[in-house]
């Protein structure tokens, strides 16, 4: 066995770290309901999508497989630096924190244009319906799955479309201003744990690891940082603006509430990198 194949085994009953999820966000530990499922989703919007702690560990331990954060850790540093993940450790976290509640969860892997197995989320069976969770998209309503009927999914910078193609795909797309971009597909009923660790591990190898990448929801807006280029997208429409390389600092702790020395350490990493492509 390796060093990876503990990230996604179902933990104990009322494990601590569910225990200290709770606590840490205010919530009661309850029967697992569709109330407390969506209770838990919602509180886990507070975590913010970052690919800055991969990216440090990665280059710290020099290998994917070392560099894979376990729930423990990836809740450790978003209650010591305000950090998160990116779509596989979020989404291992989240499942972990269900799966100690008594919910019967599982990963589902997702392909987008740039290549297969590139995005994943959390399945939840819950009284004999199927509800998705996407902690990397920024879904946290869990909506339900699994049927021919098409959903969607209001939030306050988006709608969000999820449509079945048949053979279990299911289509992910956001409209937004009247228009409507296709994202990814879903690939249900779901992966198993090998699927996912290694989807995970090819996904240290990907172009998004040489620069900053982060979204969250933050008082009814959608903050999203790529490279150097900054945008706010609400109810009243969409404002960008491109940061120089000395405020992306200071933007990534006020914006996404992420401690300053994480935020330099892989800024600093990433600068590196830069260098060496040109």
């Amino acid at each position: 066995m390796g060093a990876t194949d503990d990230l996604l085994r179902p933990p104990p009953p009322d494990a601590p770290l569910g225990q200290e999820f709770l606590a840490h966000f205010g919530l009661a530990r309850r029967e697992p309901d569709a109330a407390f499922l969506e209770a838990v989703a919602r509180a886990f919007g507070n975590i913010p999508f970052e690919n800055l702690t991969k990216i440090i560990k990665h280059h710290a331990e020099g290998s994917a497989e070392a560099a894979m954060r376990a729930p423990a850790e990836v809740f450790g540093d978003h209650r010591r630096f305000g950090a998160g993940g990116t779509c596989f450790s979020l989404t291992a976290l989240f499942l972990f924190l269900l799966r100690s509640y008594g919910f019967e969860a599982r990963p589902v892997l997702a392909d987008r244009r740039y290549g297969p197995d590139t995005h994943c989320a959390a399945l939840v069976a819950l009284g004999g319906q199927t509800y998705l969770v996407d902690p990397g998209y920024l879904l946290f309503t869990p909506v339900p799955v699994g049927d021919s009927v098409e959903r969607r999914i209001a939030t306050p910078f988006n709608e969000i479309v999820l449509t079945p193609r048949g053979g279990g795909a299911l289509d992910l797309a956001t409209r937004q201003e009247g228009a409507e971009a296709y994202r990814l597909t879903f690939k249900l009923p779901g992966a198993d744990a090998g699927e996912f660790i290694h989807a995970w591990r090819a996904s240290f190898g990907w172009d998004m690891m040489r620069y900053p990448v982060l979204t969250r929801v933050r008082e009814g807006t959608q903050r999203y940082l790529q490279r150097a280029h900054y945008q706010e997208r609400g109810r009243r429409g969409l404002a960008r603006r491109a940061l120089r390389l000395d405020r992306l600092v200071d933007t990534i702790a006020t914006e996404f509430g992420i401690a300053r020395e994480i935020a330099a350490k892989a800024l600093e990493i990433t600068g590196r990198r830069e260098k060496l492509d040109v």
